[in-house]
């Protein structure tokens, strides 16, 4: 089925250490004749069998620009040229699998076709999704994205001349089934044995699934004994005899074989003038029940009756020596049975414990903070984070600064899988635009409306906690370096800013002698816009004619420009452009007749 080949994502995805990218040459690529040349396609992996070897291919075709992937991503703009795309890596490989791709970078004004051959004899049995991870240069930028292989590998199977297994290995338990390559299909005659080497026997044709919950290697031996030819008598072995012939002559023995039923229904050949031991061969079947051999000398009709050498009783499951008289004979009796003997092994694979996360890192946890996350297996494992696997990620430990849920998978070297808990981590909001002002000794934070919902402020006087102020402004009383840290009490994150201040003596406890007011003469001042990206207007206006200056001053009091106009009786624009003004906080102060008034500017 059709695969979206780029969901142009930022996801991060690395193929596990144990398995290389190497050893499996010579995929064929193979991809329909109707397929576009701009396009996203990708050909079904097949299925695999755990134990047996496997040999896939993959085909793909890529696209050539951002058409086809905007088309299963919205998000994605089209009509974007790519000039190249390279296969960065694959993750989730069955254990026990290796792969090599046709190529790894792809100039699409060439190529977009490619296949990955996945080759090896898988270890355990599972949906594996594959990850491969690629990068794309769409314009100048390289965007990262991922493709899923879905291969599917189906539980072990094991067959011998008597049965089959079906799931005879795994991790931790199994849950074997058996199959009788030898059934009866009603017939009788048959009988099994099994002994699954589990401590469990069974006589069944067809025996339950055996569960095997402890690791190790369990024997399983099997036999059927198949008896449906039958009995026959084959040999009747005449040792000695106590008749002769009418003159006394050596006997013409035969052999007469009467059924349960009292029929005479077989007569021998007769062996002229025998001499003991004496063997009739013959091939008679035998049922159930007592049957009689009667041993006669032949006369042929002279002078009567053929003479009796004695009779003994015997059933198909006589064996030994028989007698009667001065008759002994020795039977020889044929039951066929076949016997079918076969052997296994299920193997149940130690299934690990799962890793445990350790964390390392500040608390509570903030936006630019790092938390060391520590696995208790030092090899063959993968970290991932929501369901991602992290690229390169493949050490016991690593260094988090993104929010998620992460958790970490090993493979044993059986290929036995264990995945931790996942661990959620978030990193806590810094309260934004942390600024404060000098405005006659008074420190006052620049915009109190951005404090959290739930905020605690606090003060601080070359690095020493100032207790008991927590408000949002300080006036100082002596030149220092000052500090403000607003903590948000939901989240424990804080941020600070901190201004080396001189201290004014003429505004002691921050208060001026003069009453902060406007000028004389000025009766109105205007400044927009504020916050400005670069120009700043300020409308004055006077009650007549006279000389003004307007002077821009950093919050510590540093001149940065000025200016000098007489104005007339009114309303009078000007305009400074700012635009080169590092971003941040200054002072506009107006002065007229030697009084001044500042206001606060903000530059982005």
């Amino acid at each position: 089925m059709m695969r979206k080949l780029l969901i142009f994502t930022f996801l991060n995805l690395l193929f596990f250490t144990a398995y290389s990218q190497s050893g499996c040459p010579g995929c064929a690529v193979s991809l329909p004749d109707t397929l576009g040349l701009d396009t996203i396609f990708l050909t079904a992996a097949p299925d695999g069998q755990a134990g047996v070897y496997y040999e896939g291919d993959v085909s793909f075709r890529l696209p050539k620009t951002t058409t086809p992937v905007a088309a299963v991503d919205p998000d994605i703009p089209s009509g974007l040229g790519i000039s190249k795309i390279t296969i960065s890596g694959v993750s989730n490989v069955p254990p026990g699998l290796s792969w090599e791709a046709s190529q790894m970078e792809f100039d699409t004004e060439e190529q977009t076709d490619g296949c990955v051959r996945f080759c090896g004899t898988p270890l355990q049995p599972g949906l594996y999704l594959v990850d491969v991870t690629i990068t794309a240069r769409v314009v100048i930028i390289d965007q990262t994205a991922n493709v899923t292989i879905p291969i599917l590998i189906l539980p072990a199977e094991s067959t011998t001349d008597g049965f089959n297994m079906i799931n005879n290995s795994g991790c931790g338990a199994v849950a074997v089934t058996f199959e009788n390559n030898v059934p009866s299909n009603g017939r009788a005659g048959y009988s099994y044995r099994w002994d699954f080497g589990n401590g469990n026997v069974s006589m069944e044709e067809n025996p339950d699934f055996q569960l095997y919950d402890m690791p190790g290697n369990y024997p399983v031996s099997y036999q059927a004994l198949i008896d449906t030819t039958g009995y026959f008598l084959t040999k009747v072995n005449v040792t000695t005899v106590g008749c002769n012939d009418l003159l006394g002559g050596r006997p013409d023995l035969k052999v007469n074989v009467i059924n349960p039923d009292g029929v005479l229904f077989y007569v021998s050949d007769i062996v002229q003038n025998a001499s003991t031991p004496v063997t009739f061969e013959m091939n008679i079947p035998l049922d159930t029940g007592n049957y009689v051999i009667a041993i006669t000398d032949d006369d042929s009709g002279l002078g009567g009756a053929d003479d009796q050498c004695g009779n003994v009783i015997f059933n198909r499951n006589t064996s030994g020596n028989l007698s009667d008289g001065s008759l002994a004979l020795r039977l020889e009796i044929l039951h066929p049975v076949d016997t079918v003997s076969s052997t296994d092994t299920v193997f149940v694979y130690d299934q690990p414990d799962p890793p445990l996360i350790t964390e390392a890192g500040p608390s509570p946890l903030c936006i630019g903070d790092t938390v060391l996350l520590i696995a208790s297996y030092s090899e063959n494992i993968q970290w991932y984070r929501d369901s991602v696997p992290l690229l390169n990620a493949t050490d016991d430990s690593l260094a988090i600064m993104v929010n998620g849920n992460y958790w970490v998978v090993y493979t044993s070297p059986d290929g036995c899988i264990a995945e931790s808990e996942p661990l959620s981590l978030s990193f806590g909001e810094l309260p934004e635009s942390v600024l404060f002002v000098n405005d006659n000794n008074e420190l006052s934070l620049f915009d109190p409306g951005i404090l959290p919902a739930s905020a605690e402020i606090r003060w601080y006087q070359d690095g020493v906690l100032l207790e008991g102020f927590a408000e949002t402004t300080y006036c100082i009383d002596a030149s220092a370096t000052y500090t403000i840290e607003v903590v948000d009490l939901a989240t424990g994150c804080s941020a600070s800013y901190s201004q080396a201040m001189t201290y004014d003596p003429l505004y002691p406890n921050c208060v001026s002698p003069v009453v902060d007011r406007l000028p004389e003469g000025v009766t109105a001042v205007q400044l927009f816009p504020n916050p400005t990206r670069g120009p700043l207007r300020w409308s004055i206006q006077t009650d007549r004619a006279l000389p003004v200056t307007v002077s821009l001053h950093t919050v510590t009091g540093q001149q940065l420009q000025e200016e000098n106009w007489r104005l007339n009786a009114g309303e009078q624009t000007r305009e400074w452009e700012l635009s080169e003004l590092p971003a941040g906080m200054y002072l506009i102060r107006i002065g007229a007749e030697g009084q001044s008034k500042s206001w606060r500017i903000v530059k982005y």
